[in-house]
């Protein structure tokens, strides 16, 4: 009884581990394949997913293709809006005059319109590991 036991546990724990293993694997190497950017002639959109009240400025990943950025700053006010594009002009090396809220000005999901080349801005973006 007692080995049937142990098989169990370390069958199920084994199970466990290889389910992690393969869903890890698979979030990782389709990060870049699910994140949208639509390139243009003189620049890029990019659907974005804002999390307020963060503990620190941070991309968090890839999230029904919208890249998902924490900001430490309440959304009120439009702060979190002027946060977010201060911190991706950082990030890409853009002035902030470059980056304008297509739609999504009062939600958590926006679509920004990023001015530059485009082949460099997506490839900053591919490159940021999330």
């Amino acid at each position: 009884m007692v080995k049937t036991t142990n098989f169990l546990l370390n069958t199920t724990f084994s199970l466990y581990i290889l389910l992690f293993i393969i869903n890890k694997s698979y979030m990782n190497n389709s990060d870049n394949e699910k994140l949208k950017i639509t390139k243009l002639t003189d620049g890029i959109k990019i659907s974005v997913k804002i999390i307020p009240n963060s503990s620190k400025c941070e991309i968090a990943g890839i999230i029904d293709n919208s890249l998902r950025i924490k900001l430490d700053v309440p959304p009120i006010e439009g702060k979190a809006n002027e946060k977010c594009i201060k911190f991706l002009s950082k990030l890409l090396g853009v002035p902030k005059t470059s980056i304008n809220i297509i739609s999504g000005e009062k939600s958590k999901n926006k679509i920004l319109y990023i001015k530059g080349n485009p082949e460099e801005l997506a490839a900053k973006i591919y490159a940021y590991k999330y």
